[in-house]
């Protein structure tokens, strides 16, 4: 399990009763994708390796 899946693990179970949170949460999502894709690219995330 990589950096960005545990973090986002422990968001979803510290925010998830928290509706404001979880909204804020998911607009990080959203900055760490687009981010994620300007660095990363057209690079495909390696499913083979389970």
């Amino acid at each position: 399990m990589g950096m960005k899946d545990k973090v986002t693990n422990k968001l979803l179970q510290a925010t998830s009763d928290k509706t404001e949170l979880n909204k804020k949460m998911l607009a990080w999502n959203k900055s760490f994708v687009e981010v994620n894709k300007t660095l990363g690219g057209n690079i495909k995330k390696n499913t083979n390796n389970k």
